[in-house]
């Protein structure tokens, strides 16, 4: 299969740049296609090749992959982004699984009247529901991904072994989101200090850190923690 990697994806950052960071912290060249008639294609599947549900979508030649989770973890074996050994391969499956389930239920919370309705036609009917998750859910969340930080090196590196995998770059930005969404929740939270160090440490490697600052990186939408 030659390397002609193409994203489909909306013009936004949303699931879609935790697909993209893979290709920025490994230095790979992809197409990232935003065409709204392409996207079309895919939510109505007409997308040629096996069917695929919704967006992003990781393209190459005839290659087709969906699912966010399945598409970091593909692409971290693709691009040597894998943890080495077959205890931290599916415990990394684990917490990959576990990072979108937290954005799953995130994205839940502000649409709480209709889970597909736009968040700007229900923004008061939504409120109790975000309420709830940044007071009794987002605690429980980001106290566990602490604990699970921990488990390797103390927390000081990273969260398998001792290189990079498709995981760390997931959960950054996570918690790049949940900084985003809930920035007075985040300064609070002062239970986490492992995971804020963590945060800012993988966002300073050299690749992301020009990402972030360039025209390239767009910005968070300010609802759904997308």
């Amino acid at each position: 299969m030659a390397d002609d990697w193409e994203l489909l994806y909306h013009p936004l950052s949303g699931r879609g740049e935790y697909v993209r960071l893979l290709f920025v912290e490994k230095g790979i060249e992809f197409k990232d296609t935003t065409d709204p008639q392409v996207i079309a294609k895919v939510r109505e599947g007409k997308l040629d090749g096996f069917p695929v549900m919704f967006p992003p979508v990781l393209c190459n030649g005839d290659f087709h992959l969906a699912q966010t989770p399945t598409i970091c973890k593909y692409l971290g074996k693709k691009f040597g982004m894998y943890p080495d050994n077959e205890t931290d391969e599916w415990r990394a499956d684990q917490l990959n699984a576990t990072i979108h389930d937290f954005i799953g239920e995130g994205r839940l919370s502000f649409h709480g009247l209709h889970p597909t309705m736009t968040y700007y036609n229900q923004i008061e009917e939504t409120k109790p529901y975000i309420e709830r998750f940044v007071n009794e859910r987002l605690p429980v969340w980001l106290k566990h991904f602490e604990a699970v930080l921990k488990e390797n090196n103390g927390g000081k590196g990273f969260l398998f072994g001792e290189t990079v995998t498709y995981v760390d770059l997931g959960l950054m930005q996570a918690l790049r989101a949940t900084e985003s969404q809930f920035p007075d929740a985040w300064n609070n939270a002062d239970y986490i200090p492992t995971l804020k160090s963590y945060k800012d440490r993988m966002c300073s490697r050299p690749r992301l850190a020009a990402y972030f600052k360039s025209d390239k990186c767009r910005p968070f939408e300010g609802n759904s923690m997308m």
